[in-house]
């Protein structure tokens, strides 16, 4: 998939790519469409990396025990 924003509007925003690209995985993140690692993915970096952005940007981490499980699912395999 690809998104373009109108350069007049990103300008007016003032965002750059990687600023738009992190509205959107945090965005998506917030509204439960995905979970961390692919909120990371959109990025190009780890859950754990993803994390620290959610921290740095004053959002929350919805990390339940469902999440839990699922990590530990998916470390074993």
């Amino acid at each position: 998939m690809k998104i373009e924003i109108d350069d007049q509007i990103a300008k007016k925003c003032n965002l750059n790519e990687k600023e738009a690209l992190e509205l959107l995985a945090i965005s998506v993140y917030k509204f439960k469409k995905v979970h961390g690692a692919l909120a990371g993915k959109i990025l190009g970096i780890t859950e754990f990396e993803f994390h620290e952005l959610l921290s740095k940007k004053g959002e929350i981490v919805n990390y339940g025990v469902d999440d839990l499980i699922d990590d530990i699912k998916n470390h074993e395999l």
